[in-house]
């Protein structure tokens, strides 16, 4: 089993993002009063980009002391997160709208299985991608 270690830096990125993402939960829940959003899209806007926020404070601050294949895998992260987050937030206006409700679970595990699935689909093309120039 390989330890990995981590620089400062990418310490200090996490970290970031955990404050941002903090933020953004305070904000949406101040929004959410004032906008009257139903219960579960705003769940799903509080919980679903918490990922996102930890991966960006992690890019923002240690791209540039981070080796290629990290940068890539943020960069795989944030693109996921951000389209499987909008999917999920879709599925879910539109159950809002039909008068269906999801469990509070239901909602946090869908959108994160849609998040992993895309994660794993653009992670599987770009080991396909990165396998074909070496090749050449």
């Amino acid at each position: 089993m390989k330890v990995q270690k981590f620089k400062s830096e990418e310490i200090f990125g996490l970290v970031l993002g955990a404050v941002l993402s903090f933020i953004m939960f305070r904000l949406s829940f101040k929004t959410s009063d004032v906008l009257h959003f139903s219960n579960q899209i705003v769940i799903w806007v509080n919980i679903g980009l918490t990922i996102f926020f930890i991966i960006l404070g992690h890019y923002i601050v240690s791209r540039k002391v981070i080796d290629e294949k990290k940068r890539i895998e943020d960069i795989i992260g944030l693109k996921s997160n951000l389209l499987g987050f909008f999917l999920w937030l879709i599925v879910i206006i539109i159950a809002t709208l039909l008068n269906i409700e999801i469990n509070k679970t239901a909602i946090i595990s869908g959108g994160y299985i849609t998040i992993l699935l895309i994660t794993l689909y653009m992670e599987k093309r770009e080991v396909k991608t990165q396998s074909l120039m070496q090749i050449n």
